[in-house]
């Protein structure tokens, strides 16, 4: 698996956001209630915190590249004097 140094984006990004706001918002819920259910709360907004960096961090497919020495039949892309073929 190679490093993502990206930015979480899309769903991923709404799912981290959206528990780290339940897991604050519960916390001080908690803080100022003493209800020991609130915890759940906060245990729940900790799980789709975690449920958005797994997908952020899942391993994404690659396009396979076929490399193609020899005459060009027209199926082939070329980029920067290389040839290869999209399968």
């Amino acid at each position: 698996m190679s490093a993502d140094f990206s930015s979480p984006r899309g769903v991923a990004l709404v799912l981290i956001v959206a528990g780290a706001l339940v897991m604050v918002a519960a916390t001080v819920a908690l803080l100022v209630t003493h209800e020991p259910l609130v915890r759940f709360v906060v245990a729940a907004g900790g799980a789709v915190q975690i449920l958005g960096w797994l997908l952020h961090l899942r391993p994404r497919p690659r396009p396979t590249v076929v490399w193609e020495i020899g005459p060009d039949d027209g199926d082939a892309d070329e980029w920067m004097g290389e040839r290869f073929i999209w399968e």
